[in-house]
């Protein structure tokens, strides 16, 4: 167990309210880093697509027909209408309803009515682009740098920490879907710190595990993992069975993860939760909250009022988290406001702004 403290305060206040940092953020952070898009559970059978916005740019994670899952530009290379709407699904091809140019999987353009009498047109020119593709526990992640370097070898201490709980085999059910009027900084600092439980959760998570027993690891990479243990060291409350293959110990605790800039779950004995954010300005952004649960519960209908009950907890205590951050971003927008000291509680505070302030200076 390691309890060294980072030195340092937070990030000062204009970080989170100043729409150029925000624009430096984009640049520096969002369109260099990798992120995590969608479940390959998700995306598990040809045809399978998620559709979204990074950065203002139109994208789909599909699995091909080859069985390759691929992350394509959603904008048709006629005339840059959507060739599918933001959402879910599944589908043989991608059809642009404007003009109906058509894509397969794979992104290679298939079918462009009464295109022959254009001279030099060239269908193998006008696919749609790919961005590169990783997996790690079962997230999908991209990169709109085409240069970006490979994230899993950064991630392999928080792979090896978390391996009992098997994330990758987990299934994805639909979200809770939420949209905040926040800096996107404000949920991660949230998340990944359990000092707060005292205050927000003093009814929920305080009295199972209370914040002076919370402890977050160094990290040698671009993550944070944080331990919550019970109080008295007895299990976790589980709701479904807890998983097979997870000691006494590690049914005592819940693990809240973070990998940077904003994929964030949360590990417990008997599922995960999964918090997908999308910023969208310096002061918004949408939040899907996915439970991931073990097949057999996900497929079995007699496990649909747990499932529920699941839903409800991390509702409610979301909903605390809210009134919560709610405060924080009308205090950042104080002109008194400043940087503020952090407790030992709070180390995960200062291997983000570490990171962050990196990030933001670096030259590439």
């Amino acid at each position: 167990m390691n309890r060294l403290i980072l030195p340092g305060t937070t990030l000062d206040p204009r970080s989170y309210t100043d729409p150029a940092l925000y624009e430096r953020e984009v640049e520096r952070i969002f369109r260099r880093e990798w992120i995590a898009v969608a479940r390959a559970d998700q995306l598990a059978a040809p045809g399978d697509y998620v559709a979204f916005d990074l950065c203002g740019e139109p994208l789909v994670a599909v699995r091909g027909d080859d069985g390759v899952l691929r992350v394509l530009s959603r904008v048709c290379r006629h005339r840059w209408m959507p060739v599918v709407e933001a959402g879910c699904g599944s589908r043989r091809s991608f059809q642009c309803p404007y003009h109906l140019w058509t894509y397969a999987l794979d992104g290679h353009l298939v079918g462009a009515p009464d295109m022959q009498r254009t001279p030099g047109f060239d269908r193998a020119k006008c696919a749609l682009p790919a961005l590169p593709v990783e997996v790690w526990q079962g997230f999908v992640f991209t990169s709109l740098d085409p240069h970006a370097a490979p994230l899993a070898p950064r991630l392999e201490a928080l792979a090896r920490a978390i391996a009992p709980w098997d994330a990758a085999s987990l299934r994805t059910l639909d979200p809770i879907l939420y949209e905040h009027p926040w800096n996107w900084k404000v949920l991660v600092d949230n998340f990944i710190e359990s000092y707060h439980h005292q205050g927000p959760h003093r009814d929920t998570l305080q009295p199972l595990v209370p914040a002076s027993g919370t402890w977050a690891e160094d990290a040698d990479g671009p993550y944070i993992l944080l331990h919550n243990p019970t109080a008295d060291g007895g299990a976790m409350h589980a709701v479904l069975a807890p998983r097979p293959g997870l000691d006494a110990k590690q049914r005592s605790e819940f693990l809240v993860v973070a990998v940077f800039p904003h994929l964030l779950f949360a590990l417990q004995p008997d599922c995960m939760f999964w918090y997908r954010m999308e910023p969208v300005a310096v002061d918004r952004f949408r939040l899907a909250i996915h439970p991931c649960v073990p097949l057999d519960a996900a497929s079995d209908p007699a496990q649909s009022a747990a499932l529920d009950t699941l839903r409800a907890i991390v509702d409610a205590i979301h909903r605390q988290d809210i009134a919560a951050c709610d405060g924080v971003q009308q205090g950042l927008r104080a002109r008194l406001a400043a940087p503020g000291p952090l407790s030992h509680l709070e180390k995960p505070i200062a291997q983000l702004a570490r990171w962050w302030r990196e990030r933001m200076h670096e030259e590439r």
